[in-house]
């Protein structure tokens, strides 16, 4: 059985995080694509992305046994200043040594981001235009649910 292509308009995005909010993002950070996808400065690193993903199966899983899933509906996101940066989009920039982004001086950790994309399905939330750390906050509570 074949499961149906993710669609914007119906289906939403989940998140693997620690338990009581998802993890605030630095909107300033460097916004290298792979940096961020392959944790690349290890967790915790500075990045103006959250993950986030088509299956709850992956989000559980980050989410490991003492954090939450979180729920994400990304046709919201633009509403409330967050940017959604679909998995076909991190693909098409994530071929060769990387395209704006996603442009990487390896190519074969270029290749590597993209097999995780793919891998657990992943979208990413860009916080980047927030302005200060209220607004921060607002945007992730608006983006991401317990779900």
């Amino acid at each position: 059985m074949t499961k149906d292509p993710w669609k914007l308009k119906r289906d939403p995005l989940y998140r693997g995080d620690r338990r009581g909010g998802v993890t605030l993002p630095v909107p300033h950070a460097n916004r290298s694509l792979v940096r961020h996808i392959l944790y690349l400065e290890g967790y915790g690193r500075e990045t103006p992305y959250l993950s986030s993903s088509e299956s709850l199966a992956t989000a559980t899983r980050f989410a490991s046994t003492d954090g939450s899933a979180y729920i994400g509906r990304p046709e919201n996101w633009s509403a409330c200043g967050v940017q959604h940066r679909s998995r076909k989009e991190l693909l098409q920039l994530l071929r060769g040594k990387g395209k704006g982004d996603g442009q990487w001086h390896s190519a074969f950790e270029v290749m590597r981001a993209h097999q995780f994309v793919e891998e657990s399905e992943e979208h990413l939330a860009d916080f980047s235009a927030a302005e200060d750390d209220g607004d921060l906050e607002r945007m992730a509570k608006a983006a991401f649910s317990n779900s």
